[in-house]
């Protein structure tokens, strides 16, 4: 994956889903094992001047689906992709512009996914996502995502 393919998906995913087009969400990095997703803070701030907690899990949930979506569909076509599980960690107050990164699990991982979606038509994967803005890793989130082939039209 390069950053013009992740930039292509964001544009899409801003048309598609209206809350990534009200936060401002852009792609601002990508390689083979991640994606940073980067959404500006006046658009997602609370009654404090900070960021809106529903802004920060979203931009980090939203990230690690991202990321496997374009993962899937360049190894394995036409996929689906929903977090089934997530825990976040707020660790400080994110009070500028913040950005998500979410990492691809090791290859033995991914190999599995794999293997369990040929075998029983899909998988499941945890993926890391660190959330910066100001301080490194202000929120932290382990997601749990189940991927499957998107169904023939």
């Amino acid at each position: 994956m390069n950053l013009d393919t992740a930039r292509r998906f964001v544009d899409g995913l801003r048309q598609d889903i209206p809350l990534a087009g009200f936060m401002g969400l852009e792609a601002v990095a990508a390689d083979d094992r991640s994606l940073t997703l980067r959404a500006p803070l006046a658009p997602n701030v609370n009654d404090k001047g900070t960021a809106f907690a529903g802004s920060l899990a979203s931009l980090s949930t939203v990230t690690g689906w991202a990321l496997l979506m374009l993962w899937a569909h360049e190894r394995l076509g036409p996929c689906l992709v929903a977090v089934s599980h997530s825990e976040l960690r707020y660790r400080h107050p994110v009070m500028q512009d913040f950005t998500a990164t979410a990492t691809l699990p090791d290859d033995e991982a991914l190999t599995q996914l794999c293997h369990r979606i040929a075998s029983h038509g899909r998988g499941r994967v945890t993926l890391s996502i660190r959330l910066d803005g100001g301080e490194a890793g202000a929120v932290t989130q382990t997601a749990t995502y189940a991927v499957w082939p998107a169904p023939a039209d």
